[in-house]
């Protein structure tokens, strides 16, 4: 059994999925542009997949790019060094896939067979059904990122670090709109 058939859906309200046969030994980095080969999507944003258990629930993750070494000088595990059979190794075996951090595009990755023949050079598009979403037709949601919450009644950003926080209040001019240095020849003339 050296070949493994995937089912990879996307999770819209739509039921669009591919199949996907890759061989075993095959990196991750390959069924990576498999997938986003198989449904029209561009490269050039960043990845991970993730182990599941049955639920899907998320547990190791394998980035795209390499994150380099640990403390003994061990590469940390990237889709181009780990191979597929390390994440999925029987039937019914699962991974989600996340595409576009801005997006958060998301696959549910199940093996469907274990097969044997010619590895494909390349990760073989077996089966297709639905249509594919457009790349860019999901919104990016910006909420969650630093600097793009709403200013509070309390005064200026908040970083969520109470430490950071109490010595930006104490630092805010009688306006509550900055620094109470007036120019670069203040902040000088306070540090002595």
């Amino acid at each position: 059994m050296n070949l493994i058939r995937f089912r990879v859906i996307i999770d819209i309200e739509e039921d669009v999925f591919r199949d996907i046969l890759i061989g075993r030994n095959a990196p991750l980095e390959d069924l990576h542009r498999g997938i986003l080969a198989a449904f029209d999507f561009g490269e050039g944003e960043m990845a991970s997949f993730f182990q599941s258990d049955e639920d899907w629930n998320r547990g190791r993750e394998v980035p795209l790019m390499d994150m380099g070494m640990d403390d003994t000088g061990t590469p940390y595990p990237s889709m181009r060094t780990v191979p597929v059979e390390e994440m999925v190794g029987g039937m019914n075996d699962r991974m989600v896939y996340v595409y576009d951090f801005l997006r958060m595009w998301c696959f549910y990755v199940e093996v469907m067979a274990l097969e044997e023949g010619a590895t494909p050079e390349y990760p073989l598009l077996a089966h297709e059904f639905g249509v594919a979403p457009d790349q860019f037709s999901k919104e990016v949601d910006l909420s969650d990122l630093p600097g793009t919450e709403e200013e509070d009644d309390e005064g200026p950003y908040r970083t969520g670090d109470p430490e950071l926080d109490a010595y930006l209040d104490d630092d805010v001019d009688e306006e509550g709109d900055g620094p109470s240095f007036t120019s670069l020849d203040d902040l000088d003339e306070a540090a002595y």
